[in-house]
């Protein structure tokens, strides 16, 4: 279980400061596909980063898997599979040795296997014997969820994870998505409105930091009358608070 309580996240910048997060709370459970969506400059980035425990929040809590990230953070991250909106890219390493060291860091056993397995289930595995620098968009997103499934997460949180995929591989994707999210609780974020509609079963809308939406994307589109992409709108060009 994912667990975020309150959370809040302000920035200095040139200009003032500048709350990214406001006091955002939410629960995704094991066997739930949800999808964080909004606006870009929403605040998407910011709340993933929190959860994952990047980025301290100044105030408010995250838990995963019933471990405090601020009192417990090691065996908080040894629940988590992260897919940052940028992940750190080792251009000279090949991508098979990239996976094996993303698995050393994670004391994963049987390293060669799980590596085959998740390489395997991203379509990675044809080009792991090539440098990542080599590598074309949409395969270096592959080999990075590859990275964030390793050691075998109980959560997942990936941050715009069909960046670079072509249509194709984003039908894979969401179908992948689908089976692990019954054995996993699994936040994924996303600005595109039929990505959400397509493959979670609730979306949680943020806009100019905020929480404004806790919902279904069915119920979302009944909202809309039957246009998701118009109640979207209204919601976040009009601040309107959505029904659970």
């Amino acid at each position: 279980m994912l667990e975020a309580h309150g959370l809040c996240k302000t920035f200095i910048t040139p200009a003032g400061p500048l709350q990214a997060v406001r006091d955002v709370s939410f629960t995704v459970n094991k066997g739930e596909l949800v999808g964080l969506i909004g606006p870009n400059g929403a605040g998407k980035s910011t709340t993933m980063r929190l959860l994952a425990g990047y980025l301290p929040p100044d105030t408010g809590t995250v838990s995963l898997c019933g471990h405090p990230m601020a009192a417990h953070r090691a065996e908080a991250q040894a629940c988590l599979g992260y897919l940052a909106e940028q992940p750190a890219l080792y251009e000279d390493l090949l991508g098979a040795e990239y996976l094996d060291f993303i698995a050393r860091a994670h004391n994963v056993p049987n390293r060669a296997r799980a590596i085959g397995v998740v390489a395997q289930l991203t379509r990675c595995d044809g080009f792991l014997h090539r440098p990542l620098g080599e590598l074309s968009k949409g395969m270096k997103q592959r080999v990075h969820l590859a990275a964030a499934l390793v050691n075998d997460p109980a959560v997942l949180i990936l941050d715009e994870p069909t960046d670079g995929l072509d249509p194709n591989q984003k039908h894979e994707l969401r179908l992948t998505l689908r089976e692990l999210a019954k054995t996993k609780a699994v936040l994924v974020s996303t600005h595109i409105l039929e990505e959400a509609e397509a493959m979670c079963s609730r979306v949680l809308i943020i806009n100019q930091g905020k929480l404004i939406a806790d919902t279904t994307p069915a119920e979302l589109a009944r909202q809309g009358k039957g246009d998701i992409q118009l109640a979207f709108r209204i919601l976040t060009l009009h601040g309107k608070k959505a029904a659970a």
